[in-house]
């Protein structure tokens, strides 16, 4: 005799596969149902507990979001998806300092850009130019082209960021610059363009602070 509608229970592998396709739709309650057993039977095991705070987050439990991606990061420390989200969650919470101090300190133990990338940006929506135009230096700081080759990405940031505050000479300067880490980005030859710079083998300035 067949039995009829038994199934057994999903593997910790399969659960997170699944969640992760829910995650992917943005059907985020079906992807909490999938990630919470998870985070129940493997603590610890960091792509339940980020799966289930990203879930989480959209949900609106940001508490219970704070929490999973704090632990899914002490466990995978240096993933900048995890540190993305938890970077969120502590903005919608309005948790500036540890803000601050995560990607902060993600920028200065991975020496890559995307972190203070991130953390100007956040700077910016807080009106906090100081912290950004920091954040942006730092980002060019570790931008050393030894490790993998440049970006024109800070030195572009901070160029729109000190247009906002009127500083001109130095928005251009730093334009300048990301043309000549990459005389091919759209985005650096509008702007430049737009200052009446023209485009010639004199446009270019070295990278740096």
């Amino acid at each position: 005799m067949t039995l009829v509608g038994c199934q057994s229970p999903r593997s910790t592998e399969q659960s997170i596969d699944l969640g992760n396709h829910y995650l992917e739709f943005g059907e985020w309650q079906k992807a909490a149902d999938e990630f919470q057993p998870v985070t129940i039977n493997s603590p610890g095991l960091w792509k339940g507990e980020y799966g289930y705070g990203v879930a989480m987050s959209q949900l609106g439990d940001l508490v219970t979001a704070r929490r999973c991606l704090e632990t899914a990061n002490d466990h995978s420390p240096g993933n900048m998806e995890i540190i993305e989200a938890l970077a969120e969650v502590m903005y919608r919470q309005g948790d500036t300092g540890q803000l601050f101090q995560l990607l902060r300190g993600a920028g200065a133990s991975l020496g890559r850009t995307e972190p203070y990338l991130i953390l100007g940006l956040y700077a910016i929506k807080l009106k906090d130019n100081d912290s950004a135009i920091l954040a942006f230096q730092s980002a060019i700081e570790v931008d050393s082209g030894a490790v993998r080759p440049r970006t024109t990405e800070p030195y572009y940031q901070l160029a729109m960021l000190q247009f906002s505050l009127g500083n001109k000479a130095e928005a251009t300067r730093r334009l300048r610059q990301a043309y000549g880490i990459s005389a091919a980005d759209p985005r650096v030859i509008q702007a430049l363009q737009m200052q009446g710079v023209p485009l010639d083998a004199s446009t270019a300035l070295p990278p740096g602070i």
